[in-house]
């Protein structure tokens, strides 16, 4: 009558597999917490979302993930739980709907319960990703994935073990700032069981910024139903795995990263997995397994007008400043090489070799030097010696008035967690950081459309997103003109920010924008150019008869107006 859960998230298998050094480390990793499964004899893996880190992985991430789980939970083992829930609702998007330890031609031993998040999420030609491959070849069971953005309905896994009783909630990355919109309005609804629903511990998975990020790229707690007893966070990297109550009168898990892909404070926390155990009185008991294979990391910030006050006597002479500093850095360096062995295990697969990150504050130029020939003396002895370092100034509150990039508005905006928000949100929030004086503010194009393409730049490799979006929102923005009389020279300006602002002004503006700029980016027929190059990314497969395994193949369509989404 007792449920035993492992509970990981964010596994991100392929992280810097091309690194000579850190290649390996994701799926060490994820292979130490299958071991983990198996040792414990778990009903099933509850996973969190961002098992890959790209969204279109290599075939040698794809091989050695799927390896891991053919290995680590097929076998002979029952599965001592049933499934009692409608497969149809909770698989909808599934063209088989079953879990894969009910089906006859499958072994399965341990079964994996996995949403996607915003590095693994669907794309492109179907709108696919990987879970969808692991789910049809019956390794994991991929749930939570919402298809209808206007109106979320959430149908929990039903799962029974003697009389206790398991509702799981699953729900997948949505951006941001929708979700946020979806929740306030009222949109998002929870369905739970028509009889006895009191008898169910309720659980829900999801993958969304919990860390307040303005002006709405979180989801406050507040947002989720007070019907819930446990809420399993993903995407948030920093391991905080002991529930905490809510105000809202759940309990909080937030399992974090099992392999640092950022150099970030919140990395250099020790890293868990829990074993999550729930009984037929509604209560649990969560067990911190602490991870053995990780890479000692060590974090560490010093200011140098604190540390170092011969600074002061050596104003003005660089040589003799850069010195000073650099002689005071590497003793701290080896410092933190020192304690890095504290996180040693023993385990035959952690590797030696830490992850450093020293964050030096400075206030004169003449206190800088190039941090990568600095973090060469360390070869041998760290496994990033090309970015041990960074340098960070005081903000300076002056704003340019010319047409340059507001450092001061980017340093508010990406601080020292950059790698932990998206693209999107990174943008909006730069030009969020702008004052009303700024000359650097978007004219044509809109926050939302340049975010969204930016993140399918970045995230998914597409080289003709941004070029695409500007083409479509100049044309967009063009029609409109005109049809405005008397229209001139003059006036130009102020119509096209008219224009803008009149867009901006509306309730569902960046639903709207999102919409139309999707429809762009998987408009069909439309050729990812940097996908079409990338072959999975494996830049050593050729194959024989020249074609490429992407979805996309077509010729680029042609820019004008028969060629562009629908308007808005």
């Amino acid at each position: 009558n007792i449920f035993r859960i492992l509970v990981a998230t964010d596994n991100h298998l392929g992280y810097a597999e091309k690194d000579d050094i850190r290649g390996n480390d994701s799926f060490n990793t994820f292979k130490e917490v299958l071991e983990l499964a198996e040792s414990q004899k778990v009903d099933f893996v509850l996973l969190g979302g961002d098992l890959f880190h790209k969204n279109k992985p290599s075939r040698q991430c794809l091989v050695k993930c799927m390896e891991l789980l053919k290995t680590h939970t097929f076998g002979d083992k029952p599965v001592e739980f049933d499934f009692v829930s409608d497969a149809s609702d909770n698989f909808q998007h599934l063209r088989n709907p079953v879990v894969n330890f009910q089906d006859p031609n499958l072994n399965v031993a341990i079964p994996v319960f996995s949403i996607h998040g915003n590095h693994d999420d669907p794309a492109g030609l179907g709108q696919f990703c990987a879970l969808d491959m692991l789910s049809t070849a019956g390794l994991i069971n991929y749930f939570g994935r919402c298809n209808n953005l206007r109106q979320v309905t959430v149908s929990p896994l039903l799962l029974v073990k003697g009389t206790a009783k398991l509702a799981i909630f699953g729900l997948s990355a949505i951006k941001d700032e929708r979700l946020f919109r979806l929740f306030k309005e009222g949109n998002v609804r929870l369905l739970r069981p028509a009889e006895y629903a009191d008898d169910w511990y309720n659980i829900m998975v999801l993958h969304q910024n919990h860390t307040a990020r303005p002006p709405t790229n979180y989801i406050p707690e507040e947002f989720l139903d007070s019907f819930l007893d446990l809420v399993i966070w993903g995407h948030e990297h920093e391991c905080k795995i002991e529930p905490i109550e809510s105000k809202q009168n759940f309990f909080i898990m937030q399992p974090g990263s099992s392999v640092a892909t950022s150099l970030c404070e919140g990395e250099a926390i020790a890293k868990h997995v829990a074993l999550l155990e729930v009984n037929d009185q509604r209560c649990i008991k969560v067990t911190k397994l602490p991870l053995r294979t990780v890479r000692p990391f060590v974090f560490k910030n010093v200011s140098l007008s604190d540390y170092i006050t011969e600074l002061s006597e050596s104003k003005g002479k660089k040589k003799m400043t850069v010195q000073l500093v650099q002689d005071y850095l590497e003793k701290t360096v080896h410092q933190m090489i020192e304690d890095s062995k504290k996180q040693l295990t023993g385990h035959p697969r952690q590797p030696s070799l830490p992850l450093l990150r020293l964050r030096v504050e400075y206030s004169q130029e003449n206190e800088l030097f190039n941090p990568v020939s600095f973090g060469h003396r360390f070869t041998d002895l760290a496994a990033n010696t090309e970015d041990i370092l960074l340098f960070r100034k005081f903000r300076n509150p002056a704003k340019k008035e010319d047409g340059s990039l507001d450092k001061d508005a980017m340093d508010a905006v990406f601080g020292d967690d950059i790698s932990e928000s998206r693209v999107e949100d990174l943008v909006q929030q730069y030009f969020h950081e702008l004052d009303g004086s700024s000359h650097q503010h978007l004219q044509v194009m809109t926050e939302t459309g340049l975010g969204n393409a930016v993140t399918n730049f970045v995230d998914k490799d597409d080289k003709d997103a941004i070029a695409d979006i500007f083409q479509y929102q100049l044309e967009r923005t063009l029609d409109h003109l005109l049809t405005i009389e008397g229209i001139n020279e003059d006036t130009v300006d102020y119509h096209i920010n008219l224009y803008k602002a009149q867009r901006a002004a509306r309730a569902d503006n960046d639903t709207q924008e999102r919409a139309e700029t999707d429809a762009v980016l998987n408009a069909e027929g439309r050729t990812v150019r940097g996908q079409q190059n990338s072959r999975d990314g494996d830049d050593d497969s050729v194959s024989d008869d020249g074609n490429s395994d992407t979805d996309t193949t077509a010729d680029l369509p042609a820019r004008g107006r028969g060629s562009k989404g629908p308007r808005g």
